[in-house]
């Protein structure tokens, strides 16, 4: 064959020789995997029954091809690299040598996703998240790229080469997704594997009952330190047994519980609350309000042998059933204890001229005592001529006096009848005898009485001693009931304690156990996806009708026109994106849509003018194919265009994003 000009003149001859052995045909890739894949294809039409054989070659571009023989019309391809692109011909043979043109296909191996992305715990402001090391890549060097972020913000993009990561700096009561993928050293990334975790809201510190009354009860914590920037605020919840929670809000760091009824035990929690709704742990404690005792105790009346006291009803428990125990003793014996359901009593059986210490105390149904009141008052003396015995011994004492005096008088008589004179001397010694007596009577009455007054003196001191002693047992058995009552509290809140601290360890470990289980059935879910997928393709074909495949992707050029984020959003409705181009070889590609002069690529800096980024977050680092003088729009042009060359590999031009042309999607 030679080429003649318009003057005659040919070019020089050149020649070809023309195989007329028609080559396979129905190239398709079966059970593609990380490590190997299965090439099918069908005899020529017209040579099924002619022998023939067929030669397959095999090869990662820029490598020496690995070539085999074979009889079927399948092959099996193992051992390859994950992540690799690879172009695989066949020719047929026939047994005369005759060989036809190969047929070539390109297919790219998986490259493996981490495996069993957990989130590993969780906190205020960080999350640790861990994953298993795909099995293929033990011998290929890799890292892995790490994404995450809340509702509304931009990703986080960090890399690391180690299978797990502590993410920080997160903000507190926010659900976080995080995707990971493995990455190669050149460029090639693996599927997605995503999971959710919500960072924990804390919850309010130290709360502390400050003050318990009969009928209210103030109660504080402190607020949390993550929380100073945060709007929010504490829900309370309080109840005694058998009754329906109250419920209120407060912004305050503390609060005051009225209308509480005395001599109950509550119950207190407390939760932080954002404005979605969003609630923290609960924290609680207990207080049991004050049982008032009685009022002003008061001694109405005081005999030889009885006393009347009253007192006043306490506050607060004209709706509640009580009565009163009342515990009467004097010094040195056991007290009497009595009860009565009146606000007065009568004491009886009383010693005469005795000091007695009187309690009192409000008593409930269930036994609960108040704190004691008492008070003290002296039964009054018996005066001794107003007892019957003693006037009875006066008179005997006197009538013993006179009948003697009789006697002597009698004999005195006899004898003054005999002696005039010696009667006389007799009777003037006996007057002075009679002084004598009389004398030392006197004395001794004044004795008497003076060791009277030091006894009287000496028994008001041991009364007087007798009373600070009651009152410092009263103290101190009123102390020691008090410190009882504590302790028990004490002992009853500890125990409530432990149980809760049981409880919430409980149920952090069935959240835990739940996350895990969520996101194993989550991976699995994708991975059955995945598989889905797979097996849709190898029942469909290399792509879904309409779309042209190049490697592992497949690309789908519109046939109207729409603007770039409506062009994205038909992408991502048909299952895909805006084309995200890797390589020279698919830029290359991408220029072969001669159908149309400009297209829509996935590419953007509407976020941050002059900082280009892919649709998938990735920054763009081939600006090689950008057009003379671009990017060169401003913030006025902010989306990506490929525009066609018919030599070469195309270029990139930004546009405005809300020009509408055709697009280019790639799945």
């Amino acid at each position: 064959m030679a080429t003649e000009g318009e003057d005659g003149r040919q070019s020089r001859w050149i020649s070809a020789s023309l195989s007329k052995v028609v080559p396979p045909r129905d190239l398709k890739i079966d059970h593609l995997e990380e490590t190997s894949f299965t090439l099918h294809w069908s005899k020529a039409e017209g040579m099924e029954k002619v022998p023939q054989r067929f030669f397959i070659s095999n090869c990662i571009p820029g490598t020496d091809p690995l070539t085999a023989v074979t009889d079927d019309c399948h092959k099996t391809f193992s051992n390859l690299h994950p992540g690799t692109e690879y172009t695989v011909s066949v020719a047929t043979v026939l047994s005369n040598g005759e060989q036809s043109e190969p047929v070539s296909t390109t297919v790219c191996t998986i490259l493996p996703a981490p495996d069993q992305l957990t989130v590993d715990s969780v906190d205020i402001t960080s999350a640790a998240v861990s994953w298993s090391q795909p099995a293929e890549l033990d011998q290929t060097r890799h890292h892995y790229q790490i994404s995450y972020r809340c509702s509304g913000t931009e990703p986080h993009i960090t890399t690391t080469s180690s299978p797990s990561i502590t993410l920080s700096d997160l903000q507190p009561a926010t659900e976080y997704s995080v995707t990971v993928c493995t990455v190669l050293e050149k460029g090639k990334q693996s599927q997605l594997v995503l999971t959710t975790l919500t960072t924990v809201l804390p919850a309010p510190d130290q709360l502390t009952v400050d003050s318990v009354d009969t009928t209210s009860a103030a109660v504080s914590w402190s607020q949390p330190a993550e929380l100073d920037q945060t709007r929010h605020h504490y829900q309370i919840s309080y109840r005694c047994s058998g009754t329906e929670p109250h419920i209120t809000t407060t912004s305050s760091p503390s609060i005051t519980l009225s209308d509480l009824k005395p001599a109950t035990e509550y119950s207190v929690t407390v939760c932080t609350v954002l404005g979605n709704g969003k609630q923290s742990e609960l924290v609680s404690t207990t207080f049991t309000t004050i049982l008032p005792a009685p009022d002003q105790p008061t001694v109405d009346s005081v005999d030889t042998t009885s006393a009347a006291v009253s007192w006043n009803q306490p506050p607060g428990l004209d709706q509640t059933q009580h009565h009163y125990q009342i515990s009467y003793h004097c010094p040195g014996t056991e007290p009497h204890i009595t009860t009565t359901s009146s606000h007065s009593i009568t004491l009886s059986d009383l010693q005469p001229a005795t000091q007695y210490s009187v309690t009192v105390c409000t008593v409930l149904e269930n036994g609960k005592q108040s704190q004691l009141v008492s008070t003290t008052f002296t039964t009054k003396h018996v005066q001794w001529w107003k007892r019957p015995s003693t006037v009875a011994a006066v008179f005997v004492l006197l009538a013993v006096i006179i009948g003697l005096w009789d006697s002597y008088a009698t004999s005195e008589r006899d004898q003054l009848q005999n002696s005039l004179n010696t009667r006389t001397t007799e009777r003037d010694q006996l007057q002075t005898s009679y002084n004598t007596p009389t004398k030392e009577r006197d004395q001794l009455q004044i004795s008497y009485n003076t060791l009277t007054k030091e006894r009287d003196q000496l028994q008001n001191l041991l009364n007087t001693r007798t009373t600070e002693r009651d009152q410092l047992q009263t103290s101190y058995n009123t102390l020691t009931k008090e410190r009882d009552q504590l302790q028990i509290s004490y002992n009853t809140l500890t125990i409530e304690r432990d149980q809760l601290q049981s409880s919430l360890n409980t149920r952090t470990t069935e959240i835990d156990k739940l996350k895990k289980s969520l996101n194993t059935t989550t991976m699995e879910r994708d991975q059955l996806q995945k598989e889905i997928e797979r097996l849709n393709w190898e029942n469909k074909g290399s792509c879904p009708e309409g779309w042209r495949r190049f490697g592992c992707s497949c690309y789908y050029l519109s046939t109207e026109k729409k603007s770039w984020e409506e062009s994205r959003q038909d992408c991502l409705e048909r299952e895909a994106d805006l084309v995200i181009i890797n390589s020279e070889e698919e830029q290359t590609f991408i220029n072969g849509f001669k159908s149309v002069k400009y297209a829509w690529i996935g590419l953007t800096d509407s976020v941050t003018e002059g900082t280009w980024k892919w649709v998938d977050g990735t920054p763009l680092t081939t600006p090689r194919y950008w057009w003379s003088g671009e990017p060169g729009g401003g913030t006025y042009q902010n989306c990506g265009e490929i525009y066609y060359i018919s030599s070469g590999q195309g270029v990139w031009r930004d546009l405005g994003c809300s020009f509408s042309q055709e697009w280019i999607c790639e799945k």
